[in-house]
């Protein structure tokens, strides 16, 4: 099932007070690195990064830029998007990654938070896999247990309610709407883990180290 990615890279950070996609993990790569790189790693057919056009776009690695493209080219898998109108909220992120993915004629679309970086490539396949399998499914989202989370998966046909959002409404808007019929795959805690404030941000990085060790 060919399936685009979404990478919603085009927050503020207000919360953090700070640009969190650059904060420099373990490893040296930037922190929403981890998670672009585990969505272009992955069997994703296109990845969509959806930025804010000052982005000086750092944070993202060299090899990969040097793949990417600002239009559409068929030959070009790795797809960056700029969101002029960002500050209106996430919806207006969204619909700037839904619109530029819709150009690949994509049968669905897997949007991912940038500021998840603990989310891996096998996750992402995972839920993925689980959307091509459930054909009668609108959407199939990650789970802890309590209820559906980013990541998640959309088929095409839930393009035009996602477009129908505004403000700061995200995604998980579809996900609480009782006309829609989901499928949650658990995930690992961690896989959800994001950098909104300092002790969130500690909390990601001490994992990352813990965890490169233990790989080591």
């Amino acid at each position: 099932m060919q399936t685009t990615g979404i990478v919603l890279a085009a927050g503020k950070s207000t919360r953090l007070g700070r640009d969190k996609l650059s904060v420099t993990m373990p490893d040296g790569r930037a922190l929403a690195a981890w998670t672009l790189e585990a969505a272009l790693n992955s069997g994703l057919d296109q990845v969509v990064c959806v930025v804010k056009p000052e982005d000086s776009l750092e944070w993202v690695s060299e090899v990969w830029l040097r793949t990417s493209s600002y239009t559409y080219n068929s030959e070009s898998r790795f797809r960056i998007a700029l969101c002029r109108d960002y500050a209106g909220g996430m919806a207006n992120s969204l619909h700037c990654g839904i619109w530029t993915a819709m150009e690949y004629r994509p049968k669905g679309v897997l949007i991912l938070m940038a500021d998840q970086p603990l989310l891996t490539t096998e996750e992402i396949n995972h839920v993925a896999a689980v959307l091509g399998d459930n054909p009668m499914c609108d959407y199939v989202s990650g789970t802890e247990g309590e209820g559906g989370k980013p990541p998640v998966a959309f088929r095409s046909h839930m393009f035009g309610p996602l477009l129908s959002l505004h403000g700061d409404e995200g995604a998980r808007k579809m996900l609480c709407n009782p006309k829609y019929q989901g499928v949650q795959v658990t995930l690992p805690q961690e896989s959800f883990w994001d950098a909104d404030t300092e002790p969130q941000l500690q909390r990601i990085l001490n994992y990352a180290e813990e965890r490169m060790w233990r790989e080591a």
